[in-house]
């Protein structure tokens, strides 16, 4: 097997500017050019990586399926993925936070293996065994996957450029993590993510491999390979979007350079962007929105997650809602308000007070999930105000002031300078059910209804109030404020509803009603018209759950014991705690020695950056020992990919594990085993196998002395 540089240029034409002697030590050829801002190197697969790769796999399967039956109990977050599991076996509705590859994944093992969705994962500790739940069949699938990233680890460290023993080397660091050993032996998202993570990136390096050949079959082949696994990683776990500024940085500055080779027309070079959108922009996409596809078409019944979705999502489900109402709302007609978000509810009061100290003590206003009596509501003319309905019904316009009464309790909704039971925000306040027989009522019970959106396809939605059709707010004009969702629960004494006050200056999104029932007592059938909610189209629905998705990750706060911010990550200052049971445990921590000097090999590689940029100013050759272009491009390509996926996890303020890390230690790890191949380059050949050794076998007596938690 031969291993040569070659220059940058899609067809391999720059002129080479001078000529260095390399040394031999390594599976390189002699020539090596002068270092540009790109390489690429030509590999072609042998029967001697062939065995090796064969090798670690065989030794990634071991190590990963080794009694991968214990725990027999529900581990951490199998509680959640098992689960989902069943939900997909069995079409019933379910919502979760991340998208939905991995899961249908699992889904798909676990009915190979027997599982028929009826096992509900409610808690850890169940006991698999007693209740003939096949999880090692469905255990397989992640642990497979996680051997599958040792021989990928392999051959993108050859497609990089460097040699079998380097290649080698990276591949058992990989294999003997303690942590993504851990992760690919549980039904949990991560060992799917990284492996998508890990094919991306293998792709990508295989597809420079390919640049001397533009347009050929396998460079298109890897490619799109490239952009399908992308669109896998982002359909497995968000953090797998964090390829696209790592790839497209790489692809940004390939075509830059490839704008001062004189050599590539503006046509040609036009048809090498419009490839790399096509492959690593809409083929992902395409991919992300094809399993959103098979996502929805297997969840086809409705489910206790239903009510998170809007009403016209809904409808798509079978035996989701299925709504017909009057359309006209008319003073006198008895209504049921609807929070108009997709974690929606219904305005509701009952026969209960407020108990928070700074409240008024009156009736409680709320919002409550399910439709009932408790929901409905008789629109009224402000107060001191009359209509005149002798010439028939009078419909609400846009813009006018009325009063809602209480049709069960006959208290009206109200406003005043109380606070809410959840916040002591000055723009805030509380909502309340007020009066009382023979009391006429006060302005505090007004409210202006504003319509701020019709329906274009219903004539006169955006002036008159219609069913369904009307988004609107309420706004009550002695406070300045609008009735407002806030999404909080409610302590128990308030029956762990959700709480509904009247805030100032609040985003219409929370403020946002429409009415969904509508029914005027005296009304004929014949005169009614009605209206319905319109089902969503597929694009509407993976639109919807993806704003909520992005919702549900923004709000996910909390203090779990085992939750770590990422500047302890790398240092691995602390592990998570999965399992424990009858003396024995399992506990997601790392290998101390490989994360510790990946993160050390980060380092040295932006200081060894910054003496080169300085020793080229100073006009002093430092070859390296002819490993400098290599090392720049490769190493350097990877920290950037660690640095797109560990720094943003900084501006999260969502609550973050350890886990979270995986993708970029997996960087982290290549570009340790670039580091070493750096420092050991000009080291006797001997010399340098033994310091592999070496550190092969340091890994592997941490591994073993962790192994008794991994």
């Amino acid at each position: 097997m031969t291993t040569e540089m070659a220059d940058t240029t899609a067809e391999g034409k720059a002129q080479q500017q001078q000529k260095q002697k390399q040394l031999p030590s390594k599976d390189i050829s002699s020539k090596a050019i002068v270092p540009t801002s790109f390489f690429h190197a030509k590999w072609t697969c042998t029967s001697t990586d062939a065995v090796l790769l064969a090798g670690v796999l065989l030794v990634a399967v071991i190590v990963r399926c080794w009694r991968l039956s214990v725990p027999n109990q529900v581990v951490f977050d199998e509680v959640h993925f098992g689960k989902f599991a069943g939900k997909y076996i069995n079409g019933t509705y379910f919502y979760d936070l991340h998208p939905p590859l991995a899961k249908m994944m699992f889904a798909a093992a676990g009915r190979l293996a027997g599982y028929d969705g009826v096992f509900d994962f409610k808690s850890i500790g169940l006991d698999y065994a007693a209740a003939g739940v096949p999880y090692v069949g469905m255990r397989v699938l992640p642990a497979v996957l996680g051997a599958l990233t040792v021989p990928a680890t392999f051959a993108a460290a050859r497609a990089c450029g460097y040699g079998i023993d380097t290649a080698l080397l990276a591949s058992l660091l990989v294999c003997f993590e303690n942590g993504l050993v851990t992760q690919s032996r549980l039904i949990l998202l991560d060992s799917p993510l990284v492996f998508f993570t890990v094919l991306t990136l293998t792709a990508w390096s295989m597809f420079w491999t390919k640049q001397g050949r533009p347009f050929t079959g396998e460079w298109w082949l890897w490619l799109l390979a490239t952009g399908v696994m992308m669109g896998c990683a982002a359909s497995s776990k968000w953090v797998g979007l964090f390829l696209f500024p790592a790839i497209g940085l790489s692809t940004v500055g390939d075509l830059w350079d490839k704008i001062a080779d004189r050599s590539i027309s503006p046509t040609r070079w036009l048809a090498h962007f419009m490839a790399r959108a096509v492959g690593l922009l809409a083929v992902p996409f395409a991919v992300y929105v094809f399993w959103f596809q098979v996502h929805f078409m297997l969840l086809h019944t409705t489910g206790e997650a239903t009510s998170m979705m809007t009403p016209e999502f809904q409808t798509t489900l079978r035996g989701g809602l299925n709504v017909s109402t009057d359309r006209d709302v008319f003073y006198g007609s008895e209504i049921r308000i609807r929070s108009s978000n997709a974690n929606s509810g219904y305005l509701h009061s009952h026969t209960h007070n407020w108990q928070h100290d700074k409240g008024s003590g009156q009736q409680q206003i709320t919002i409550y999930g399910h439709a009932d009596e408790n929901n409905l509501w008789i629109v009224e003319p402000a107060f001191n105000t009359t209509v005149d309905s002798s010439q028939g019904p009078v419909k609400v316009p846009t813009g006018t002031k009325l009063r809602l009464r209480h049709k069960t309790t006959g208290k009206f909704l109200h406003s005043h300078d109380k606070r809410p039971a959840l916040t002591s925000d000055d723009q805030k306040f509380e909502l309340s059910g007020y009066g009382f027989p023979g009391f006429a009522g006060d302005t505090n019970d007004d409210f202006k209804l504003e319509i701020l959106s019709g329906d274009k396809n219903q004539v006169g939605s955006s002036d008159h109030v219609q069913a369904i059709y009307s988004r609107f707010r309420l706004f009550h004009p002695n406070l300045q404020c609008s009735v407002y969702n806030s999404r909080k629960k409610l302590p128990k004494w308030a029956f762990g509803q959700i709480e509904a006050n009247c805030m100032r200056n609040c985003l219409p999104r929370m403020s946002t009603w429409h009415v969904e029932y509508a029914h005027y007592p005296n009304a004929t059938t014949e005169e009614v018209a009605k209206a319905q909610y319109r089902p969503l189209s597929m694009w509407a629905k993976i639109w919807e759950y993806n704003l909520l998705m992005a919702e549900s990750n923004e709000s996910l706060t909390g203090d779990h014991p085992f939750a770590a911010r990422p500047q302890h990550w790398a240092w691995l200052r602390r592990g998570t705690a999965y399992w424990g049971g009858r003396g024995h445990f399992v506990y997601q921590l790392g290998n101390p020695l490989i994360w510790w000097t990946s993160l050390a090999a980060v380092v040295l590689f932006g200081l060894v950056r910054v003496v080169l940029f300085l020793l080229d100013k100073r006009q002093i050759a430092a070859s390296m020992g002819g490993q400098r272009r290599v090392y720049l491009s490769s190493a350097g390509f990877f920290v950037l990919a660690w640095a797109c996926h560990y720094v943003p996890f900084f501006l999260m303020g969502r609550e973050l594990f350890i886990h979270h890390y995986f993708p970029a230690l997996w960087m982290a790890i290549l570009v340790l085993a670039f580091t070493l191949d750096m420092l050991t380059a000009r080291l006797p050949h001997v010399v340098r196998l033994s310091v592999y050794v070496v550190v092969a076998a340091a890994v592997l007596h941490v591994f073993h002395t962790f192994s008794y938690i991994t």
